[in-house]
């Protein structure tokens, strides 16, 4: 069955679970060969990634129910400034030293991967039902 508009709070929630559960194998993998402050970077950025992609699915869904011409204030305020919150953070981090950039641009990857794996389920069910058909 080809997903519909209907289906995208189901889709969005598998998404997130997805990303989480990445997250999480990801962390274990890392931490299974005794790497606590890399598996500490990459659970930052898996983290701040994650919370990016939640903000920006909740902006679009805000933007395209809007009824008017006026944006709600919450709304302006995570489109301005996401990306220089991230960018501070980061930063930061890195800057410091306290963390080490590859694992963090890693787990800035795990909601494209979360993605990923959701598009390939969709896909394989459209197929499927496809087939059924």
């Amino acid at each position: 069955m080809l997903a519909t508009t209907l289906d995208l709070p189901r889709i969005e929630a598998r998404m997130l679970r997805w990303m989480i559960a990445l997250a999480v194998l990801g962390i274990i993998a890392i931490l299974a060969n005794l790497r606590f402050h890399l598996a500490l970077a990459f659970a930052v950025g898996a983290a701040l990634g994650v919370l990016n992609f939640h903000w920006l699915w909740q902006t679009g869904k805000v933007l395209m129910e809007a009824q008017t011409g006026r944006v709600p204030r919450k709304t302006v305020f995570l489109i301005v400034l996401r990306y220089p919150l991230s960018f501070a953070a980061l930063f930061i981090l890195l800057y410091t030293g306290w963390l080490s950039p590859l694992p963090v641009v890693a787990g800035l990857l795990v909601p494209s991967a979360g993605v990923l794996v959701e598009s390939f389920l969709l896909v394989r069910a459209d197929l499927h039902s496809k087939q059924a058909a």
